[in-house]
């Protein structure tokens, strides 16, 4: 039984509890089992499962039917009511793909939640699960359980071999969408990955989790949303500078909004994960970060979003240090534990976020409906608060500023027509016509060859050296081939 998250946990444990008192084994693996029951001192949980296997659950599982079928024991990441098991094991690349044969997938339900977008998109429809990367690449956020092996242990997938599993899923189970499931999927893997996808002709729906950084500019998302993603989630969290500059997240208020905003101009979806009531956070930094996630709605550049309150978990930098983030930790109370993950603390410094509760809710629920995005954001709570600090043209600035492009050439328009007046390329709003001399259309043509995904890489300076004429004069007619399709990614 797979159980990902905690609401999942008490039908997990009724069903394993029916299916031992027929004689059946039950093994629980999943989200909710690697963070919150590494250790478990409750009895009562033998009556319901015979095993738990932690972290990557493939390998785990096979040494616990091989020992259960009478070989020998090699059980690893795996407890019982008899103790923890850790035999060392080898290292096994990470399964990139998941495996649905023999699953009956006609018959599970389309489930639809809540009117989140995001959210929904988690089970309204069939998506095959695929991974870019085992792990973070960043794995320094302070409030993550960055200590545990789906975090800390960074492992890309091998690029031919994922588009392979691509193809065969697409093949074995008739469904083309495809969720990747990383912690943060690396921007260059997702460029090298949708390049792989054009270049086969791979037509699939994919999208997941993404961190929030300035490596996501208008290019390489416009690429992303050509080889078909269609949403990203990404945790913005406390929307504070000083707050994001303590738990080492790694972005900046102002890069995160330009990112959004060059996934949203590409048609892909944004969803946002907020957090509030991390340690010291006062009310005036709440207040402030619900200003800069109204603002970025009402730029557009945010389609959903869903607050958090924070959690200290004892896989955290947060627990390790509770002093450097102002937290006082009491003792556990004594007596058996069921889960030991989600503690128990006392923020020495910062507002109350009992207060902030009700207000983000409501806030955040009108503003996805594109309602109330004028109302001053202290009036969301009664009492209301002081009004914000924030600059109320925060975000709006932030977009207009203008980041670097990347150095390699790709073309993903359509393909050109020669006419009389010069080459014809054709835009999502219509068509563009580049004129010049006839040696500058046969160089454009020619670039414009080179420049497919399935070419060998082009980069920008390699077309100018062979440029017949003055490149700057050039500039006006090259932005139209820009607009069309010719990204520098």
């Amino acid at each position: 039984l797979s159980v990902a998250f905690p609401g999942m946990l008490i039908p997990a444990l009724r069903i394993g509890s029916r299916l031992k008192k027929r004689g059946i084994r039950v093994v629980m693996g999943g989200g909710y089992i690697n963070t919150e029951l590494r250790n478990v001192e409750a009895t009562g949980l033998w009556e319901c499962v015979d095993a738990l296997t932690y972290d990557d659950g493939e390998g785990p599982l096979l040494a616990l039917l091989e020992f259960w079928a009478g070989g020998p024991d090699r059980r690893h990441r795996t407890r019982t009511s008899e103790g923890l098991f850790d035999h060392p094991s080898d290292h096994q690349t990470f399964v990139p793909i998941a495996d649905y044969a023999d699953l009956r997938l006609d018959q599970y339900l389309q489930l639809v939640d809540g009117e989140n977008p995001a959210h929904r998109l988690w089970s309204d429809g069939r998506w095959n699960k695929m991974t870019l990367a085992h792990g973070c690449y960043w794995k320094k956020c302070a409030f993550c359980d960055v200590n545990l092996d789906y975090i800390s242990r960074f492992e890309p997938a091998r690029l031919n071999a994922l588009l392979d599993g691509v193809e065969e899923l697409i093949s074995n189970t008739g469904q083309s969408g495809f969720h990747m499931v990383d912690e943060a999927a690396p921007p260059k893997l997702m460029r090298d990955f949708a390049i792989g996808l054009l270049s086969r002709g791979i037509n699939i729906s994919w999208w997941g989790n993404i961190r929030f950084e300035r490596a996501f500019t208008p290019d390489l998302c416009r690429l992303l949303a050509a080889s078909g993603l269609i949403a990203v989630t990404g945790g913005l969290e406390v929307a504070s500078e000083r707050l994001l500059k303590l738990m080492d997240k790694g972005i900046t208020i102002q890069n995160a909004a330009r990112a959004a905003c060059a996934f949203s101009e590409a048609g892909i979806m944004v969803h946002a994960y907020l957090m509030y009531g991390f340690p010291t956070q006062t009310e005036e930094e709440t207040i402030n970060a619900m200003e800069v996630v109204r603002q970025m709605f009402q730029e557009g550049v945010l389609s959903s979003a869903f607050w958090h309150r924070f959690v200290l978990t004892s896989h955290s930098r947060v627990y390790q240090n509770p002093e450097q983030y102002g937290v006082e930790i009491p003792p556990l109370p004594a007596g058996p534990i069921f889960a030991a993950n989600d503690i128990p603390h006392i923020a020495l410094a910062g507002a109350d976020p009992d207060q902030f509760d009700s207000g983000l809710v409501r806030a955040l629920s009108s503003w996805m409906r594109h309602e109330d995005l004028l109302r001053p954001v202290h009036l969301w709570f009664d009492p209301p608060f002081q009004p914000t600090t924030e600059h109320p043209r925060r975000i709006e600035n932030a977009l207009k500023l203008k980041g670097s492009d990347g150095k390699r050439l790709l073309w993903i328009g359509g393909d050109p027509l020669e006419g009389p007046n010069g080459i014809t390329l054709h835009t999502t709003e219509g068509e563009v016509v580049v004129g010049g001399r006839p040696n500058e259309r046969q160089w454009l043509w020619e670039v414009i060859a080179a420049a497919k995904p399935d070419q060998e890489t082009l980069h920008l300076n390699d077309i100018i050296h062979t440029f017949p004429g003055d490149w700057k004069r050039y500039a006006q007619r090259w932005d139209l081939v820009r607009e069309a399709g010719m990204l520098l990614v």
